[in-house]
């Protein structure tokens, strides 16, 4: 929580529940509300507090984007909350969530998502229990069949990769004079071998590939050298 730009903390929401919340205090900010320090202290064993030493433009924000770094490398699969009326976490929100880090921002501790204490669990029902387990394995299902499916296309890229080479290789061999001598005409001629395009992903994969079972490599003045 950004104690700096949010001052309203409501540690109710902690209850029973797993869960760890860090204030994060500016340097300027030296006093702290003795009805704080209370519901600090009634949660100790849940609660960290940041004091920052020293002051900056963006020093907080920095501090906490850190201490959220090291929650997310301490435990990738939980939920993270940031509380901050400041938009310029969005960015690091969103690079985060295309990461499958689960990161949200609040502009108040009213506008977190948790399940507060004293609510009645829901009573359960067991034809939704069905359903959502049908869901749920039809999830799993549609997972399955969407990674075969790239497995399959990465093992046709690598086969396709391998015919490629194998022709490029085999005409190197029966035409050594006729070597491409430089990165750009050894482009060109790969390319014209296996009928792609010069700029083509197809051709720099080629390259890769011979590089990478040790037929190709490049010198300090990028001159290709070859190991037929």
């Amino acid at each position: 929580m950004d104690f700096e730009n949010v001052h309203q903390v409501d540690l109710t929401l902690i209850g029973a529940k797993s869960v760890s919340f860090t204030l994060m205090v500016g340097a300027k900010q030296t006093k702290l509300d003795s009805d704080l320090v209370e519901k600090l202290m009634a949660h100790s064993s849940s609660v960290q507090l940041v004091k920052l030493k020293s002051s900056g433009k963006d020093a907080l924000d920095f501090a906490l984007a850190y201490y959220l770094g090291r929650a997310v490398l301490a435990d990738p699969t939980a939920y993270f909350h940031i509380v901050s009326k400041d938009g310029g976490f969005d960015p690091l929100i969103d690079h985060l969530r295309a990461r499958h880090i689960h990161v949200y921002r609040h502009a108040s501790c009213a506008e977190l998502t948790f399940t507060w204490p004293g609510k009645k669990a829901a009573v359960s029902d067991p034809i939704l229990e069905k359903i959502v387990v049908k869901k749920v394995a039809a999830k799993k299902a549609a997972k399955k069949t969407v990674a075969k499916k790239v497995a399959k296309k990465a093992v046709g890229k690598i086969d396709s990769e391998e015919t490629w080479m194998e022709r490029v290789l085999k005409d190197f061999k029966e035409h050594p004079k006729a070597q491409p001598k430089k990165r750009k005409a050894l482009i060109a001629k790969i390319a014209n071998l296996i009928k792609k395009k010069v700029d083509g992903p197809e051709v720099q994969g080629v390259i890769d590939r011979m590089a990478k079972v040790g037929k190709l490599s490049f010198d300090a003045e990028d001159v290709p050298k070859y190991h037929l």
